[in-house]
C-alpha cells in the first residue's frame, strides 16, 4: 500500500488579494516561501519515493523547497496545472460578480454547471486529474509513497474523485496554502486518510482558502 500526499502551493500575491489566478504563472511571495519551508519540515519524517509537481511556477517553487530538503529530484506535469478561469483570471470576486453575475452564481452554487468565459469547466479539469493519477501510477506503481504538489482547485477535484463527491459539492472542501491531504493507495483504490492539514504553519502565517 502506498501513500499519496496532495500538497497545495504556498501563498502568492494574488492569493493575498483574493484574485483568481488560474493559469496565470505567478511566483510565491515571501510568505509563500516561508510556508513551503514549514511544509517541508512537517514532511521531513514521512517516507517519500517520488515527487511530482504542477508545471506552474508557484507549484514548482513550493516543490523545489520540498525536493531540496530531501535531496530528491521532482517531475513537472502539465496535467496538474490549475484550472483555467479564462477571462476571470487576474480579477477580484467583486469585479467578476458585477460583470458576470449569472456565471458567478453558478460557480459558487452549481460548479458542475459552470462554464467560464474562454476557460475550462470543472469536469474537464477533473479529467486531467484522473489522467494525471493514471500516469503517475503507471510510472510508480501502487505501493510507492508519492508527493504531488499542485493547486487548490486541482486538489479539490482529486479529493472529489477519491471520495466520489459530486462536483456541485466541490466548495465544501477547504484546501489551504501548503496544506497536506493524505490518501492511501490500495492497488488503485484511493482512501482519504486526512484532508487539509496545515496546523504546522506558524500562527503568524495565514493559510488562504482561495
Amino acid at each position: 500500500m502506498g501513500k499519496i500526499y496532495l500538497i497545495r502551493h504556498g501563498e502568492t500575491d494574488s492569493n493575498l488579494g483574493h484574485k483568481f489566478q488560474g493559469q496565470m504563472d505567478l511566483p510565491l511571495n515571501a510568505t509563500g516561501l516561508a510556508q513551503a519551508r514549514q511544509m517541508a519540515a512537517y514532511m521531513a519524517d514521512k517516507k517519500i519515493d517520488a515527487i511530482y509537481s504542477s508545471s506552474m511556477l508557484r507549484a514548482k517553487m513550493t516543490t523545489a523547497v520540498l525536493a531540496q530538503s530531501r535531496g530528491m529530484a521532482y517531475r513537472s506535469m502539465d496535467l496538474l496545472k490549475e484550472i483555467s478561469f479564462g477571462d476571470w483570471e487576474g480579477l477580484e470576486y467583486a469585479e467578476i460578480t458585477a460583470r458576470w453575475p449569472k456565471e458567478m452564481e453558478a460557480f459558487l452554487h452549481r460548479p458542475a454547471e459552470w462554464e467560464p468565459p474562454h476557460g475550462e469547466t470543472f469536469a474537464a479539469a477533473q479529467e486531467r486529474c484522473r489522467l494525471a493519477f493514471e500516469q503517475i501510477f503507471a510510472e510508480q506503481g501502487h505501493d510507492k509513497n508519492i508527493a504531488i504538489v499542485s493547486h487548490g482547485g486541482i486538489i479539490r477535484l482529486q479529493l472529489c474523485l477519491a471520495l466520489g463527491i459530486p462536483l456541485n459539492n466541490l466548495w465544501r472542501l477547504s484546501v489551504y496554502n501548503v496544506s497536506v491531504s493524505t490518501l492511501s493507495n490500495w492497488q488503485g483504490n484511493l482512501c482519504v486518510d486526512t484532508m487539509n492539514v496545515a496546523d504546522f504553519l506558524q500562527r503568524s502565517v495565514e493559510a488562504h482558502v482561495i
